[in-house]
């Protein structure tokens, strides 16, 4: 817009300069007619002019006379409209412009702090992944050492407990019903975490689990030691914790500690309460009817014996309809296969069972 407006002021200047220059022109040609006519007056020498040229004279004279400054204004009047919207407009724009720099520099420091933060998060979470590591480690450690601890101590006091004396001694003491407690939790434990993932015999935590069975095994063996367990909540309770071991803990890899768990539970059977308390659990005969069946294609002498010897035990229990019924679901091909057993002492126990079993059926009928 300010070019334009320059360009119609030189326009406008030149126009005039022009207008000036022609009524320059024409003023000095009516000065020399009139020197010409007051000469030629003088002289009697006179010019007829006619009456039309000397009104059209006379007019561009006036013409001529008429001062230019409305030619101006009214030639110029839209391209100042046009300037002024054009400056409104650009100081509506420069203060959009204005008010974006500041949301940019205001967005920009928003972003420098969102930036810096999250540097200082990132360093944050740097810092607690290494701590993390570190106290993971020195679980580990402490979690070693602590089933190294528990694995030696247990050991040794598995072989203590072997003499009844040593055993009464532990019984009387006031920390053996936080034992009982800590044996049914570890094992509880112990068969959740490594279900899948059985670990090796060798390893810490299968020693410590097997002494603490052990030990209890050991516990059980003795009158005074059956009596105690069965009378106490946390005994019962860890009775309950060893069937559900056998049930839930993996087939052959879990042999060794099934196998005290059965000695455990044979042995808790000599007790009347004990042998009471355990027919009174459903379904204990399916599940010793199936560690049978598991241990057909293992072929674990072990298991046999002590199984076969439970049953028997369990069966000599008098009114008792849930031990009838679950005799009658007992597979027949199991026993007919230890009856034919190559141990001699398996094959006659297991002949003896039977033989149990059937008439314990025909007195109920």
């Amino acid at each position: 817009m300010e070019k334009i407006s320059e360009d119609v002021q030189k326009s406008l200047n030149i126009f005039l300069s022009e207008v000036k220059t022609k009524y320059e022109s024409l003023a000095t040609d009516y000065r020399s007619k009139q020197e010409e006519s007051e000469n030629q007056n003088t002289n009697e020498d006179l010019l007829l002019v006619s009456q039309d040229d000397l009104c059209r004279l006379i007019a561009q004279i006036q013409h001529q006379k008429t001062p230019p400054p409305k030619v101006k204004a009214t030639k110029t009047m839209a391209p100042a409209r046009a300037t002024d919207a054009l400056k409104e407009e650009l100081k509506q724009t420069r203060q959009q412009l204005q008010n974006s720099l500041a949301e940019l520099s205001y967005l920009k420091k928003h972003c420098e702090t969102a930036v810096s933060e999250c540097q200082q998060e990132k360093q944050d979470n740097i810092q607690l992944r290494q701590e993390v590591e570190v106290l993971s480690q020195q679980l580990s450690q402490q979690s070693e050492y602590c089933s190294g601890l528990g694995s030696a101590c247990c050991t040794l006091l598995w072989r203590v407990s072997k003499n009844e004396d040593t055993i009464q001694s532990i019984l009387i003491g006031s920390k053996i019903e936080e034992f009982l407690a800590l044996v049914s939790s570890t094992l509880n434990t112990y068969v959740i975490t490594y279900k899948l993932d059985w670990p090796d015999l060798n390893s810490e935590e299968s020693q410590f689990v097997h002494a603490l069975c052990g030990i209890t095994t050991n516990i059980v063996a003795s009158a005074f030691g059956r009596e105690f367990l069965i009378t106490s909540p946390q005994g019962r309770q860890l009775v309950d914790t060893y069937i559900v071991v056998l049930e839930e803990a993996p087939s052959g890899k879990s042999a060794r500690l099934k196998n005290l768990i059965l000695i455990a539970l044979n042995n808790m059977s000599i007790n009347q309460n004990g042998i009471k308390y355990l027919s009174s659990k459903r379904g204990i005969i399916k599940l010793l009817a199936w560690i049978l069946q598991e241990k057909v294609a293992t072929e674990n002498q072990a298991f046999y014996f002590h199984t076969l010897r439970l049953i028997q035990c369990l069966i000599s229990v008098e009114s008792n309809l849930n031990m009838i019924h679950e005799l009658e679901e007992l597979p027949k091909h199991i026993m007919q296969h230890l009856q034919t057993y190559k141990n001699r002492l398996i094959r006659e126990f297991a002949q003896e069972v039977s033989a149990d079993i059937q008439n314990h059926i025909h007195r109920k009928q």
